[in-house]
């Protein structure tokens, strides 16, 4: 519901536990009884979807609209990015990260593979670097960019009226822009051996990634989901201080359009990055969606929820060990672990399901019937 969203993101208990996701068609009719694969057009099944689950919020890319919800099958499988582009679903900045760029497409994965870059050796990559500027691949307005994203906003928010809040999100805020552009052995190495040269390429990809956010921020968003891989599953790419030095200052300015409207933020990275979770508060985050895959313990969510939950937003899921091995009674004891965490809460929202069929079924139908905090 979106008023329970905005209750949740402004740290006001609703009447209910905020969700912020969704399971699949099949499970959803079988567990709601609401009819959602029969109905004609996507606009129609992600509505009826959402209002059956009662799905509080959702974030959402820059997307193409005809790719996501066509039946039209992806043509070339490998080749440069205006290659692969009609059949991308994504817009954000991915046209800047790709740019160069030898590329594949495989049958599952939403993103494109990277094959090959123009540079091979930490020389060819130093060469690069001295023409190149991604300032120069994104020559459009922010007006422009705000108009793509208007409109993906505009059309989900309209689709899903007061059911669900619309959020939205921008997946390359920075980190990851150097992760897809310049690969992990080089970036490691400019990282250690020419990190000067390092921060002038951050300080230009920032601008861009500051005209998509503040892009966002016009399109009438209340919430902003800033999506930036910095860790993996045992913790920090790079230390903490490299990341205070090089990356927070760079995060502040990205993020400033978005704060100027005080419109709410949350941080989003694959991996375990609790070590830098008061900094990029400090830098502007009002919370965190912790993914699945840092496989945090109960112990570990539960002190994460003690110190942050009274005064931040956070999304949580459930353990992914429990729901892919575990059984069907496990799940539903870690069903019931989770809500009785998040009801200690106002803005602990339910996040991904991992797991089994079996087990996301029993799972959600547990949390389901727990979902009120009387």
């Amino acid at each position: 519901m979106l008023e329970r969203a905005l209750m949740a993101v402004n740290l006001k208990y609703a009447d209910k536990l905020p969700l912020m996701t969704i399971i699949g068609e099949d499970l959803a009719e079988k567990i709601t009884g609401v009819k959602i694969r029969g109905l004609k057009t996507p606009a129609e099944r992600v509505k009826a979807l959402y209002e059956a689950l009662d799905v509080d919020m959702m974030y959402t890319l820059g997307v193409r609209f005809n790719v996501i919800w066509g039946s039209r099958r992806p043509g070339l499988s490998q080749g440069c990015f205006n290659d692969l582009r009609e059949d991308f679903p994504y817009t954000d900045a991915f046209h800047v990260a790709y740019k160069g760029l030898k590329l594949a497409r495989s049958e599952h994965a939403s993103q494109l593979w990277v094959v090959e870059r123009p540079f091979k050796t930490y020389g060819e990559l130093l060469n690069y670097l001295k023409r190149y500027d991604p300032r120069n691949d994104e020559p459009r307005s922010v007006s422009e960019i705000a108009s793509e994203y208007g409109e993906v906003y505009q059309t989900y928010q309209e689709i899903l009226d007061d059911i669900t809040l619309v959020a939205g999100e921008f997946y390359l805020t920075l980190f990851t822009y150097l992760i897809i552009h310049i690969g992990w052995p080089l970036l490691v190495r400019l990282a250690l051996k020419n990190p000067d040269i390092l921060d002038e390429l951050l300080t230009k990809y920032a601008e861009v990634a500051e005209k998509h956010v503040e892009a966002w921020s016009r399109t009438g968003i209340k919430v902003f989901v800033s999506h930036d891989d910095i860790a993996w599953k045992n913790g920090l790419f790079f230390p903490v201080d490299w990341y205070r030095k090089h990356v927070k200052p760079l995060w502040r300015k990205i993020w400033k359009p978005i704060k100027d409207k005080r419109i709410k933020l949350i941080f989003v990275s694959d991996g375990d990055y609790r070590l830098l979770m008061n900094d990029i508060i400090d830098a502007g985050a009002d919370g965190f969606h912790i993914e699945w895959d840092p496989r945090l313990s109960h112990n570990d969510i539960e002190e994460l929820t003690e110190k942050y939950g009274d005064s931040k937003i956070l999304a949580i899921s459930p353990s992914y060990e429990t729901m892919m091995y575990g059984t069907p009674q496990d799940a539903v004891a870690e069903a019931e672990w989770i809500s009785n965490l998040a009801k200690k809460y106002p803005a602990v929202f339910l996040a991904e399901i991992p797991g089994k069929p079996e087990n996301i079924e029993a799972f959600y139908r547990t949390w389901m019937l727990r979902r009120e905090r009387a």
